[in-house]
């Protein structure tokens, strides 16, 4: 009995072991990934400006837009403007853009600026240029200041620390050999409005503004001076210093007039004129860009009622800029298809 239960024992193991062997090996699979979507965005902040410039204007105006025809939730946010906007963008790359004079946004890819420790920013992705920027140096036609040179000794206020006007200043006094931090009678540092103030209360002798025609708070000014018997006036850049600032920054500023007309000054001035371009991360998706810089560029009669400075943003006027600061690829599709790049 033993030995028959054996022999079953074997015969059952047998017969499973044919039955497996019958089998076909089944290759291993790999689970197909399922691709990560990009992230829907719904809500998008412009980094902005002060009170009293135009970029505040000019950014309300894309989140208008981009409100109305794009169905997100978008707000322009009052900030200290270029140095200020390019932190923002750096600290919230998925959902923010801004505004920023060429300058900041040069010296910042090329790691010249403090507040980024002096590192260079390659994340920086330019969408499109949205107007030219005269240089305003503010004073009074009975203040004796004729031309930059004119500055030593004086109260002067070079805006906001930080703001895309103060580089600018810093880089012209720097052009005419002149130290503020030893060339000044006294050195501030404010706003266009707080500067406006100041000037029209006597309490500084000029001041810089990198703003387009017209700012708001200087055409204010001209106005409050004039009712007090003053007249507004501006500050020539020379020749020589306009040449000195291009040698040091080629491409970057571009020689223009002060017309008396603009604010109602005494005189033509001699001035130099820097670009201001609208910005973001690299890492801001390519179709959430194309789809911005499409909406823009479709409803540019919506931004040019915000301020007449609107008017310079053109599809060519867009891509007018060549410097070392890379176009994000979602704008360059754009305008590749509207034939304004190759």
């Amino acid at each position: 009995m033993v030995k028959k239960g054996i022999v079953a024992i074997l015969l059952v193991v047998a017969l499973v072991a044919v039955f497996a062997g019958c089998q076909q090996p089944q290759p291993a699979t790999t689970p197909t990934p399922t691709p990560t979507p990009t992230p829907k965005i719904t809500s998008l902040t412009i980094a902005s400006g002060t009170v009293g410039g135009v970029y505040i204007y000019y950014c309300s105006g894309l989140a208008s837009i981009y409100s109305k025809y794009l169905n997100i939730s978008a707000n322009a946010v009052q900030t200290k403007a270029s140095v200020d906007n390019l932190l923002y963008v750096y600290k919230s790359p998925n959902d923010t853009i801004g505004i920023s004079l060429i300058k900041s946004v040069h010296d910042a890819w090329h790691g010249n600026l403090d507040a980024f420790e002096k590192k260079p920013q390659n994340w920086i992705r330019v969408l499109w240029v949205t107007y030219v920027t005269p240089i305003h140096i503010v004073t009074t036609s009975d203040s004796g200041i004729k031309t930059v040179y004119d500055l030593k000794g004086k109260r002067v206020s070079t805006d906001a620390p930080g703001s895309g006007t103060e580089i600018d200043a810093l880089a012209i006094l720097s052009a005419a050999g002149i130290d503020p931090s030893k060339d000044f009678a006294v050195w501030q540092k404010l706003g266009a409005k707080e500067s406006a103030d100041a000037l029209l209360d006597g309490k500084l002798d000029a001041y810089f503004w990198s703003g387009t025609i017209p700012t708001a708070s200087v055409s204010e000014l001209a106005t409050n001076l004039k009712q007090r018997g003053k007249q507004i006036a501006f500050v020539a850049i020379p020749d020589d210093v306009a040449k000195k600032l291009n040698e040091m920054y080629p491409g970057l500023y571009v020689s223009d007039v002060m017309k008396k007309e603009y604010y109602d000054s005494p005189a033509d001035v001699q001035t130099v004129s820097t670009l201001n371009v609208i910005f973001c991360h690299k890492d801001l998706p390519e179709d959430f860009v194309y789809m911005l810089v499409k909406t823009t560029f479709e409803h540019l009669d919506d931004l040019y009622a915000v301020h007449p400075a609107a008017k310079q943003t053109t599809i060519q006027n867009a891509v007018i800029y060549r410097g070392d600061v890379p176009y994000h690829p979602g704008a360059l599709k754009y305008y590749k298809e509207k034939g304004v790049l190759k």
